[in-house]
């Protein structure tokens, strides 16, 4: 492989293009490749593409993550918003007290709550072995 396409070339080089014999300093006028750069780019197209989209990737990273954190706080400022406008003493007067939260319980117990409700949904659908066998004889 002493040849190399026409899109490897470095439009940005004072040089013309060398493309084909590369590594035959004869056929080129006042050149040697073991000391001259040449005017081919010495990325290849493998890595620039993954360069690129490399980038583009954290970028797009950057913004879902900056979205996930305003949608949180968004979600949570609404909690907050919902259980205050449910414990209003009086709904007529927009200056009343009330009391708003985002948990009813403790973080803790929260989520421990929440725990054995997911391994309540995952017990469901697990099939007992045996009892319909012995059930069945």
């Amino acid at each position: 492989m002493d040849s190399v396409p026409f899109s490897c070339c470095n439009p940005g080089s004072p040089r013309p293009c060398i493309q084909h014999h590369l590594t035959n300093n004869s056929a080129h006028y006042d050149y040697d490749h073991r000391i001259e750069e040449l005017n081919i780019w010495t990325r290849g197209c493998r890595e620039a593409l993954f360069s690129y989209f490399s980038g583009m990737m954290n970028s797009i990273g950057v913004l879902i993550i900056a979205t996930i954190i305003l949608e949180s706080a968004d979600m949570a400022g609404l909690k907050y918003l919902i259980t205050a406008l449910g414990t209003m003493e009086d709904p007529e007067n927009p200056e009343c007290e009330s009391d708003g939260w985002l948990l009813e319980k403790g973080v803790k117990e929260t989520f421990g709550e929440l725990f054995s409700k997911m391994k309540i949904l995952g017990k469901k659908n697990q099939v007992d072995e045996g009892g319909d066998a012995e059930a069945a004889t």
